[in-house]
């Protein structure tokens, strides 16, 4: 075994490889012929919706992208008519396979509608002769045992939010009243993977320049049990904790550690699995998810509870980039078709850093949201968000190349 990691990763001389591929293939494509894919807006459809079903938080994360639940508006919770309508419109579609991803806020404080969103949506869904699954996201203050009961009934994959350690977590994830949420969400958590064994669910951590450590915070969780580890960096500017590129090589230290931890315990039969390590789940076959990332604005969008939709849950209560309304929409119509050809148009063929980066159809142009959050302009990436995604990508290729890469957990 390397003595780093960063040794095993080629050097930028010896990511010239692509030439060599398309040398071997009888007819490569050319970047005409995959735009001509990538942005053929007949066929992208929607196939999947984010409900964001309340605009409210019984949190007050000091880094949430969302103002503690309110998107900048005022609080408010989905009615079971605009999740009704969303239901319909979203199985109305020509996929055999659609989406619901239940968000928030925190929706677990509006548990009612939640029930209502999984039992009518697997009605309509068999009723159409589709397949839909289900996601959620919860700060788990409220994940009790009866709950979880029927979020495992239904399938739901969960993503559970938690920073590490009681000091991490604590640093941000707080109650409106200041309080720390460790001790109150672990066991929560815990129970999940008792009842689910490293299946269908995800722990999702947040990193920030105050908690830049992350290498140890998986191993925390890893040696909690949990299976599925995600740690994602809190990027921006304006507050002491968001990540600059002064942080760069800090990071880049954190990967080299954690690439270590990672295969350790899978050579000690301890096996855990790293969301930005696994290509295959970032890294999918599709030739259009290679070059679009999330496909936000085209086969994924968002609704707000007052059933305005947006690109996705990170554009709610921008208005520049409202959809239209849900309960106006038809089957099969398709949103404000300008706001569309605005995002068939972003994706890693046309965005300028993208085109030359190695990294692009590994990448697929960066997320659309973060990027006009930082330049104003769905076309050009937040360059802090680039740095961290090449760096992730080149230890995820690198550790992928190993014996010891858990397939499984």
């Amino acid at each position: 075994m390397y003595r780093y990691i960063h040794d095993f990763i080629p050097s930028k001389e010896g990511r010239e490889g692509v030439e060599e591929i398309f040398n071997v293939l009888d007819t490569p494509p050319n970047k005409e012929e995959i735009l001509a894919i990538v942005e053929n807006l007949e066929k992208r459809t929607h196939r999947a919706l984010c409900l964001n079903v309340t605009h409210t938080c019984n949190l007050a994360c000091r880094y949430c992208f969302a103002a503690q639940g309110t998107y900048g508006g005022p609080r408010g919770i989905m009615s079971k008519d605009v999740a009704k309508a969303s239901i319909d419109w979203l199985v109305a579609t020509d996929v055999k396979t659609v989406d619901i991803d239940i968000f928030g806020g925190e929706p677990l404080l509006a548990w009612d509608l939640v029930l209502f969103i999984l039992e009518y949506g697997t009605k309509r869904a068999k009723e159409e002769g589709k397949r839909i699954r289900f996601s959620l996201t919860t700060n788990g203050v409220l994940l009790t045992r009866d709950k979880l009961d029927v979020l495992n009934e239904y399938d739901v994959n969960l993503t559970l939010s938690i920073d590490g350690d009681k000091w991490h977590n604590d640093m941000f994830r707080i109650t409106p009243d200041r309080k720390g949420t460790f001790d109150t969400i672990i066991e929560n958590f815990l129970e999940v993977e008792r009842t689910r064994k490293g299946y269908n669910y995800y722990v999702r951590g947040t990193y920030t320049k105050w908690t830049i450590d992350f290498s140890s915070t998986v191993k925390y969780l890893a040696d909690l049990g949990f299976k599925v580890i995600s740690m994602e960096p809190v990027t921006g500017s304006g507050m002491p904790w968001h990540i600059t590129m002064e942080d760069i090589p800090r990071i880049e230290e954190e990967y080299e550690k954690l690439a270590h931890i990672f295969l350790n315990y899978a050579r000690k039969g301890k096996p855990f699995i790293f969301y930005h390590f696994d290509l295959h789940r970032v890294n999918p076959p599709s030739l259009v998810r290679r070059f679009t990332a999330c496909g936000a604005g085209l086969e994924y969008m968002a609704v707000a509870p007052d059933g305005t939709i947006y690109p996705c849950h990170q554009f709610d209560g921008v208005k520049e980039f409202a959809m239209g309304n849900i309960k106006d929409l038809k089957p099969y119509e398709e949103p404000k078709q300008d706001i569309r050809k605005i995002f068939v148009k972003a994706n890693a063929l046309r965005k300028s850093p993208c085109m030359t980066c190695p990294f692009r159809t590994l990448c697929g142009g960066g997320c659309h949201a973060v990027g006009y959050f930082a330049t104003g302009d769905i076309m050009k990436p937040d360059s802090v968000q680039c740095e961290i995604i090449k760096l992730r990508l080149q230890y995820a290729i690198a550790v992928n190349a190993f014996d010891e890469y858990p397939t499984s957990v």
